[in-house]
């Protein structure tokens, strides 16, 4: 496990513009990322020479992101890089603009081979995690994105194999729909974070399942209303949230009894901290307060519930003041 609360641990997030964010928010996945990782209280100090991204929800804005750099871009300067800031663990996500033409995609599991190679001869101690690359809005790149990233695990566990500390991180597969795209390359920032919950479970080994609150498949809504934005995760949110008979329910299975950590994904836009009432299965309620960020700018703030093995309810009620509800992401509680 490379990111525990024993250890302080110094992260590289290493790409392109889906490293940086494609959006006006400036984030991709890194930061619910970093609000995941905040609410389990691990010690971890993003890195690198470039520091952007909304400051408060993303709380540590260093990165190693360069819009528009293809692999060879990263390569000539990335030894540099790694000797300045000397990460513990790196996440790395390029090759998208590698895809413009046959040419250069065909060339992209060979620089990418090269780059991993480059990263840990220069670190041999670092923890490389490798992920594939986003499909793009342009069905007409499908298909070299696809050959792209049918590469990619191969080319990782040779690497292991040699006795290197990379792993390969399937972060974006089928995760996307059309309107989750900034433009033909860049998902936007709430897209991103379902890439992030991936990235999240890679680096602590705590798999987590994300419920969206204004799918009714997941949530029955009462005395609230479904608002999109382009910063929730599947295009909407649930709002309104306002009066003593509002309520999300969300409902859903685990497969055995216990605690679980329920992060809340929510958007408080009030300048003050505000909260939601949660019980589990009818249970006495719990609070959860969410940091105003802003209405566009979601954080995850968690709360810790006991659940029963089978079919669970998680109700949301009105708290202090008023934030809207993106989604809850839910795992067994972390012992490391």
């Amino acid at each position: 496990m490379p990111i525990s609360r024993a250890t302080p641990t110094k992260l590289m997030p290493l790409g392109d513009s889906n490293t940086v964010g494609g959006d006006a928010a400036g984030a991709a996945y890194r930061a619910d990322l970093w609000q995941l990782l905040r609410a389990d209280g691990r010690p971890v100090d993003f890195v690198g020479s470039v520091n952007s991204g909304p400051a408060g929800v993303l709380g540590d804005r260093d990165h190693e992101g360069h819009g528009g750099w293809a692999i060879g871009q990263i390569q000539g300067s990335v030894t540099g890089w790694l000797t300045t800031y000397r990460p513990d663990v790196i996440t790395l996500q390029i090759g998208t603009n590698d895809m413009y033409d046959d040419a250069s995609a065909g060339a992209a599991p060979g620089k990418l081979s090269t780059l991993i190679d480059t990263i840990t001869a220069t670190l041999p101690g670092v923890k490389l995690f490798v992920a594939s690359i986003p499909q793009l809005a342009d069905p007409n790149h499908y298909a070299r994105v696809a050959a792209f990233n049918y590469t990619i695990p191969g080319i990782v566990a040779a690497k292991a194999a040699a006795g290197k500390q990379v792993r390969y991180v399937d972060a974006n597969s089928g995760l996307f729909q059309p309107y989750d795209f900034v433009d033909m390359w860049d998902p936007n920032y709430g897209a991103a974070s379902k890439a992030a919950i991936r990235w999240y479970g890679a680096l602590t080994g705590v798999p987590i399942t994300r419920y969206e609150a204004e799918q009714t498949a997941n949530a029955t809504i009462t005395n609230a209303k479904r608002v999109q934005i382009t910063s929730a995760s599947g295009g909407g949110k649930v709002g309104y949230i306002d009066y003593p008979d509002s309520s999300v329910t969300f409902t859903f299975q685990v497969g055995s009894a216990g605690t679980y950590r329920i992060r809340a994904r929510g958007a408080n836009g009030m300048g003050t901290v505000c909260s939601h009432q949660v019980s589990a299965n009818g249970g006495p309620p719990a609070t959860v307060k969410y940091p105003s960020y802003s209405w566009d700018l979601l954080g995850e703030s968690a709360v810790d519930l006991p659940l029963t093995a089978g079919s669970n309810t998680v109700k949301f009620t009105k708290g202090d003041c008023y934030t809207e509800l993106d989604a809850i992401d839910v795992s067994v509680v972390p012992t490391a």
